[in-house]
């Protein structure tokens, strides 16, 4: 070889010297690249038409995929899309946001005392489906007709609940720890029954728990955008935590915890901004300005916005007028005026403590009725009853349907057993059975066809213990608080019973009883206040013997009425501002919502992290079939568990760490440690322990939004147990150690460990220990295997 050929060689360019040669026609290797030299080709070489372009294609992508996330996904729809049509009945509250729907739909007025974004989506499906609103979601387990598209509503629910899953999976990962627990956390999410279930009903829970987790990922991911501040990324996520946020205060007002949790990990991000003394004082400035406005402003816009939207739809009057004021009501379309019929005041009769009435159901042509019978001592599913006088629907006119209206309190004392004082509306009163003499009442036991509802006896004439289940407050839609109220044969008056312990409402389910209650219809007390079912008509009126004075009394609180209500007319303004309707409601909302009574399944807050009482939520008459709201018990106590052992483990390691005893050895790792399994530990108590401080009536589904919080959590503690395990696991294997020195031990891990455990570093000395006499060695043992790094110390 010529040394200039050996020159030419060493010269050659890298790319030239690797590009492989395709061989020609002729043998010689020639590359398509010279085909596009600058030189002509001569006439002897062949010239490839067609020749392929080796650029980059114009728009181009490179996508991951994450395989764990995938599968997570897959699983998460699978569970909750899975026969969501069964059952094909209304379940628990779709009574309540089904019927929301329909009256969006139809444009009736309703009060609720959540915000309107739920419901406004099940309502939206409904549109899109074609559903014009005609079913009213009457009772539990009513048959859907043909034309309700329950199912695609329940798919809405279940989109929340499995998009949950991926969203748990997420803020693992942007906490900084590994796909495993990732992975952990979203499996349990997926596993757990009570997730499940309310995925899968029309309710608004599942938008509650989806849109939580949402806005904290959401800020997560705003977070890690820290050292691109006022980037467009920083400004998208900040302003998705917002939207994310304003989503999850329309739905419901619970919403506030989340919002709360949102607000501690800004404090603390702005706490770590205000040390760093190198960030100018006007950038500090707009980071707490522009938090202020997309964290706060955003939601605050957003739910104005949505009930503009939610008054806008609800023009026509509806089973809502009753809970607002009279110039509320009058700027609602087809409102009667003026509301007590003032034209049949001359020829009604005054309602009076004394009366005895008799009360028609306006959906069944049915009257209030009790008779002698008792309801039997145990249902044929096992339930008890309170053995107390029946009280049920009769289609047929007779003297047990009479009940007399008394004032609350001992009948013995002549100011309560002889008044005769005129009823007014809102009082609280009692009905007693004239036949029986026996108070209408009801109490914390289930109804006998209908579990969900509170079952309705006759239970003696008084008794002062017995008190709070024998009250009723009157409420005439019809009339304002505290007027008097008048009864006119021609003119049907229409009245709710409340029941003031339960705050639930009297009312006939429609469905028959068996044998035992002689085929009569049965009587509960209802949540659902609102509906027909629960609205009763005096259908005859006998008035207490009164005095000679009591005919001209009667005639000047009739005119006193009607001149009231004609100059209130008059003051009526009809065109009510959209601010003020939006502080009326907000008022309402607050008041109502504290006024929600008790219920025969409801469960106090201690009892829900270990599940201390169920929530049924359908029973199926024929088959008794049932769908009832249950967490999976052991991912519930071992994450009560958990809750216990990371702040145990974390006080123990500070302790350590004091005594310079590192359980933790690299700074980074521990930090992660506690500071996220703080965050969770703090996420879930304030989803949890504010419900201690509310004096409504509560259910398990209330906590639900803390479950995946105890989920990560527990899903962190298990990885951090395992890899303690392994740690012990590997120091017992140092043991074996001990009888080896120098090249001994790198035999040794070969051995035992196997070959892919490379580049062993063995450090021995002697130490004086003071608690033996004799000396010691101390091994650190490096081990490098599949890019991590173990170190493992073993005191012999």
């Amino acid at each position: 070889m010529s040394e200039e050929t050996s020159v030419r060689r060493r010269i050659q360019k890298p790319d030239e010297e690797q590009s492989p040669q395709r061989p020609s026609a002729s043998g010689s290797a020639k590359p398509c690249e010279q085909l596009q030299d600058n030189k002509p080709a001569s006439e002897s070489e062949v010239v490839t038409w067609f020749p392929r372009h080796n650029g980059k294609s114009w728009i181009s992508y490179k996508v991951e995929v994450d395989a764990l996330w995938v599968a997570m996904v897959v699983a998460g729809f699978v569970t909750r899309f899975w026969r969501l049509d069964y059952p094909s009945h209304v379940v628990f509250d779709e009574v309540h946001f089904g019927k929301f729907a329909s009256y969006y739909l139809n444009g009736q007025f309703f009060f609720d005392v959540h915000p309107p974004l739920g419901k406004l989506l099940f309502a939206l499906i409904g549109y899109l489906c074609g559903y014009d609103g005609s079913f009213l979601f009457p009772n539990i387990g009513v048959d859907f007709p043909p034309n309700v598209p329950y199912v695609m509503m329940r798919a809405l629910s279940a989109l929340a609940g499995s998009l949950l899953v991926p969203c748990v999976y997420q803020i693992m990962i942007e906490m900084g720890f590994s796909s495993r627990v990732a992975f952990l956390a979203g499996v349990f999410t997926i596993l757990d029954n009570s997730l499940v279930i309310q995925s899968r009903v029309i309710m608004l829970d599942s938008f509650v728990i989806f849109l939580t987790y949402l806005s904290i990922l959401c800020y997560l991911k705003f977070y890690h955008c820290r050292n691109k501040a006022f980037s467009e990324t920083w400004h998208k996520w900040l302003i998705l935590t917002g939207v994310a946020l304003g989503c999850l205060l329309g739905v419901k007002y619970t919403g506030l915890f989340g919002l709360a949790f949102i607000g501690i990990l800004t404090l603390c991000d702005l706490w770590q901004l205000m040390g760093d003394i190198e960030l100018p004082l006007v950038d500090l400035s707009l980071h707490i300005l522009l938090r202020g406005i997309y964290l706060l402003g955003i939601p605050v816009l957003l739910n104005i916005s949505l009930f503009y939207i939610h008054l806008l739809l609800l023009t026509q009057s509806g089973p809502g007028d009753a809970f607002v004021s009279k110039a509320f009501r009058h700027s609602l379309q087809s409102t009667h005026t003026p509301l007590p019929q003032i034209e049949t005041l001359p020829n009604s009769t005054l309602l009076r403590y004394g009366t005895h009435l008799t009360l028609r159901s306006m959906d069944l042509a049915c009257w209030l009725h009790s008779h002698p019978h008792l309801y039997p001592l145990k249902y044929p599913d096992g339930r008890g009853s309170s053995y107390q006088q029946q009280v049920t629907c009769y289609e047929f006119k007779d003297t047990n349907n009479v009940w007399a209206v008394r004032r609350p309190g001992d009948p013995n004392n002549a100011a309560i057993g002889n008044d005769t004082s005129p009823v007014k509306n809102n009082d609280t009163i009692e009905l007693v059975h004239v036949a029986s003499n026996k108070l209408l009442n009801s109490h914390d036991v289930a109804a006998p066809l209908t579990p969900v509802n509170q079952e309705v006896a006759a239970y003696i004439n008084y008794s002062a213990q017995f008190v709070p289940y024998l009250h009723w407050r009157l409420d005439v839609p019809s009339s304002g608080p505290g007027d008097l109220i008048f009864w006119s044969p021609g003119q049907p008056l229409k009245l709710k019973l409340i029941h003031e312990q339960s705050k639930q409402a009297l009312g006939s389910t429609g469905k028959r009883l068996p044998e035992w209650g002689a085929q009569q219809y049965e009587v509960a007390t209802d949540r659902a206040v609102e509906g027909g079912h629960t609205t009763w008509q005096v259908d005859t009126i006998t008035p207490p013997a009164l005095g000679a004075n009591s005919t001209e009394e009667e005639e000047e609180l009739k005119k006193a009425l009607m001149e009231k209500y004609t100059s209130e007319e008059e003051k009526v303004d009809t065109e009510m501002l959209f601010w003020e309707k939006l502080i009326e409601l907000q008022y309402h909302m607050v008041t109502a919502h504290g006024n929600l009574g008790s219920h025969q399944f409801g469960a106090v807050p201690q009892s829900w992290p270990l599940i201390g009482k169920t929530l049924p939520y359908w029973l199926d008459e024929k088959n008794n079939a049932q769908v009832t709201l249950i967490g999976n018990p052991l991912l519930w106590w071992f994450g009560c568990a958990s809750l216990g052992v990371f702040p145990a483990v974390s006080v123990f390691y500070l302790l350590r760490r004091k005594r310079m005893v590192f359980d933790i050895p690299q700074a980074a790792d521990f930090v992660q440690w506690w500071t996220g399994g703080a965050l969770l530990g703090v996420g879930w108590l304030l989803h949890y322990a504010p419900y201690f401080l509310l004096s409504r009536v509560l259910f398990l589904h209330h906590y639900l939004p803390a479950l995946p919080f105890k989920f990560m959590l527990m899903a962190v503690v298990f990885e951090h147990i395992l890899t303690w395990s392994r740690q012990a696991v590997n120091r017992r294997f140092a043991l074996l150690l001990c009888p080896y020195t120098g090249p001994d031990i790198v035999s040794a891990v070969e051995k035992h460990m196997g070959p892919s455990y490379q580049g062993v570093m063995i450090r021995t000395c002697t130490q004086q220990d003071n608690l033996f006499k004799n000396s010691t060695y101390h091994f650190s043992l490096f081990i490098h295997a599949n890019k991590t790094r173990n170190v493992l110390h073993y005191y012999g």
